[in-house]
């Protein structure tokens, strides 16, 4: 029961990143009812990074579904490892001590999560002779901008459920730190396989009606 303490959390910082995504893409959106809330949310830009890459969310289904998903338990168990490493007992700590350090975790989960696409477009391109080329590199600090706005909320509810049973050995930590790695480590390979799949799929896709009218006017 104590090691799930760490899940928690880190469930919550799965569910904001791809409520992040998801205001991202709303807001590349052009739908007509839908104008006047978008120009809104293009105020939102930087409260709402672009966990998921745009690109991949623009593939044909069901790739945007599985690749999100595979973002989102990255997150989780990278969360989830940082914070059973960091955790310490209640009274061993100072409040603000313990915050930071938790809401650090996040920052963390979210920049290796948006590592992963990076580094495997690098290794793809190693592997068959040639320099990656293409890459946003901005990408790399988006997950750990991420981490800076939303982190907090999963900070604040791991400092909550912390008790004076947490922390301890090393030995103690290892069981949820390993598990959360784990997981980290087989969605980062479901995105490595899985990123290439859906860009081809995207590009053998039809392309998609001219749109006019208003909406247009606003592109």
């Amino acid at each position: 029961m104590r090691h799930a303490r760490a899940w928690v959390p880190a469930l919550l910082a799965a569910t904001l990143w791809l409520v992040s995504g998801a205001v991202e893409w709303l807001s590349r959106q052009e739908s007509g009812f839908l104008l006047d809330l978008l120009d809104l949310l293009d105020l939102l830009d930087l409260l709402a990074p672009e966990t998921v890459p745009i690109g991949q969310l623009a593939a044909p289904a069901p790739w945007p579904l599985v690749l999100a998903a595979l973002s989102a338990l990255a997150v989780a168990g990278a969360y989830a490892a940082g914070l059973a490493l960091v955790r310490v007992r209640r009274r061993e700590a100072p409040v603000p001590t313990a915050l930071a350090a938790y809401w650090m975790c996040a920052v963390l989960a979210g920049a290796v999560t948006a590592a992963v696409p990076f580094v495997a477009a690098v290794a793809g391109a190693l592997a068959e002779g040639r320099m990656p080329s293409g890459l946003a590199g901005t990408y790399l600090v988006t997950g750990a901008h991420w981490g800076l706005l939303w982190g907090w909320l999963p900070a604040v509810l791991a400092l909550s459920l912390t008790t004076d049973d947490d922390g301890g050995t090393l030995r103690a930590r290892a069981r949820p730190t390993v598990a959360g790695a784990l997981v980290l480590l087989a969605a980062a390979a479901g995105i490595a396989v899985a990123a290439p799949v859906a860009e081809a799929a995207g590009e053998t896709a039809p392309l998609p009606p001219v749109t006019t009218g208003p909406a247009a006017g606003r592109a």
